[in-house]
């Protein structure tokens, strides 16, 4: 029988993860953002245009998702889908190790597999090995948050467990 003590705080531990990276992904792109509009707004400012000028064209870039607000959108999506991810597999671990799996399967997918996730194709371990190892999309590896590999559920035979479910990374 699991352990249901450890499947908790092994939950509670991804959702302060994740609510960690949520954080700090959108205290970046405000950072960045910020940075950004005051470089743009000084190097106008030296080219002598006004601030009307000014204005419009950081309406302009705002309406448009041009460089700047473009960015700032992309980089919230990209927490967001993240983090969203991240609850997923959180809830999705937690089901699978109160019903007895302890083990998952590094499995690779689609056509540009970085060496790093190359390395781990195929290896079975630990879902706490997988955490201190680097789990997919985690940005231990080179693709980072780009990965599409799985932690597939392995059952008491080895095999993986045939399921919709899966531990994304």
């Amino acid at each position: 029988m699991p352990d249901l003590d450890d499947a908790i705080n092994s939950a509670d531990e991804g959702l302060a993860s994740a609510e960690l990276f949520i954080s700090l992904g959108i205290r970046k792109a405000v950072g960045t953002t910020t940075i950004d509009l005051e470089t743009f707004i000084l190097q106008m400012r030296s080219q002598g245009a006004s601030s009307q000028t000014i204005k419009n064209l950081l309406l302009q870039d705002l309406e448009t998702g041009g460089r700047i607000f473009g960015a700032f959108k992309n980089q919230f999506k990209a927490t967001a889908d993240y983090s969203v991810g991240s609850m997923a597999n959180v809830g999705s671990v937690f089901e699978m190790q109160t019903n007895g799996v302890k083990d998952f399967y590094w499995q690779t997918s689609g056509n540009n597999i970085c060496d790093d996730c190359l390395d781990r194709s195929g290896m079975t371990e630990s879902y706490e090995y997988w955490k201190l190892a680097g789990l997919p999309k985690s940005g231990f590896s080179v693709c980072g948050s780009y990965c599409n590999c799985d932690l597939v559920p392995v059952g008491k035979g080895g095999d993986p467990i045939k399921s919709t479910t899966q531990a994304r990374g």
